[in-house]
């Protein structure tokens, strides 16, 4: 397909699309051209309690979970402790 036949049928998904299209796109442009508007601004002590937790996740010294057992937390607010019902 021609770089000018792209373009068109691009511009008729963004002539026609919805907001959430329209975002995944310029999420997805931005990306692309590292063109990134991330607009928050890590402090010092942010870098420095992320750079501990990485240190004890490297050295062992906490604890990690299954897809499952995050999903049980957050649901039911305990390890284990799925709810029966959603």
């Amino acid at each position: 397909m021609q770089t000018t036949a792209i373009q068109q049928e691009l511009h008729s998904y963004i002539d026609n699309g919805d907001e959430k299209l329209l975002k995944l796109m310029l999420a997805l442009a931005k990306d692309y051209t590292g063109d990134d508007d991330f607009e928050y601004d890590f402090t010092a002590e942010d870098i420095e309690v992320l750079d501990r937790n990485r240190e004890k996740r490297l050295n062992g010294e906490s604890k990690t979970y299954t897809w499952e057992e995050a999903k049980n937390i957050i649901t039911s607010g305990r390890p284990g402790n799925a709810p029966t019902t959603f």
